[in-house]
């Protein structure tokens, strides 16, 4: 696997970093041996068009005829959207199929310390594999983590939980919303992460003694110093919800789903669009239709 994974990275242009993540990388309930999901990967450069120009030359089979034309004459605005990065799927090499997203350094290092986009700083929270790392994006992927973790302890309805309870809530995040969770992904995909990687996430999550008191599978939550530490979250969902701070937890609760609700629509909707002119309308409807069948597999 990491032979291949490398082989496939090193004809690609140089990326500051690069990591993997799903079922392709980390064992997910619901698949068995004969499933070969594809191998995602996320590689982080420091300019989008410029990279893309070059591996255009190097790769041109990474790309559809729409792809080649839309990374060529689309603004560097329109390439970003709203969640900066830029996908390309069902790429074979070597009897393996990739995916792979591009994103600029310095949106990802904003994204995960502000939460004004959250495509990317919901993928840094589930499990992810590194392959080519950096010192400030290992600092801003586990602040990431560490506001991730303090939010689905504060969305807790009791003081007594186990870490399946939070980490559930916590890979949920990211799908609030999600149209594609309507009709492409599989409806119990959130239990497969957590039940597939639970350990990964275990050990990947460090429960912070002035939060939580851990005993075994069991925690028991702090609330008041929960409660009192909500400014520290990331500004933009932090700015969303401060006009209701002085009112009930529920109806705090309520907002910070609303957050979630808005923002993953709204980027799902439109990184679903731009697929289609990265990718072509062929692997586009190629990639939908595998994730529905997985939908409906039982």
């Amino acid at each position: 696997m990491n032979e291949d994974i490398n082989s496939f990275i090193n004809k690609r242009p140089e990326v500051v970093a690069c990591y993997g993540y799903g079922s392709g990388i980390f064992k997910q309930i619901g698949y068995t041996a004969k499933d070969k999901p594809q191998i995602d990967l996320i590689f982080v450069v420091d300019d989008l068009k410029e990279w893309h120009k070059k591996n255009i030359k190097l790769n041109k089979n990474d790309y559809s005829m729409i792809g080649k034309a839309f990374f060529k004459s689309a603004s560097l605005k329109k390439l970003k959207g709203t969640s900066g990065i830029t996908y390309l799927s069902n790429i074979k090499e070597n009897h393996k199929i990739y995916k792979y997203g591009t994103i600029e350094y310095n949106d990802l290092v904003d994204y995960l310390g502000s939460w004004k986009s959250f495509y990317m700083p919901g993928r840094f929270q589930k499990p992810t594999y590194i392959i080519k790392d950096n010192y400030t994006l290992t600092k801003m992927i586990q602040k990431n983590r560490e506001n991730a973790l303090y939010l689905s302890l504060y969305l807790q309805d009791k003081d007594e939980v186990t870490k399946k309870e939070v980490f559930n809530t916590l890979c949920s995040l990211s799908y609030i919303g999600d149209t594609r969770m309507k009709f492409a992904e599989n409806p119990r995909k959130v239990l497969n992460i957590v039940e597939g990687s639970f350990n990964k996430l275990d050990s990947q999550y460090k429960f912070d003694k002035k939060y939580v008191k851990v005993d075994s599978n069991k925690l028991i939550i702090n609330r008041k110093n929960i409660d009192n530490d909500i400014n520290k979250l990331p500004n933009a969902l932090y700015q969303y919800i401060k006009p209701y701070l002085k009112e009930d937890k529920e109806v705090i609760v309520a907002k910070i789903y609303e957050y979630f609700e808005i923002i993953n629509k709204k980027e799902s909707l439109k990184q679903t669009v731009k697929g289609i002119f990265t990718n072509g309308v062929v692997r586009s409807v190629s990639y939908a239709s595998k994730k529905i069948v997985k939908r409906f597999k039982k």
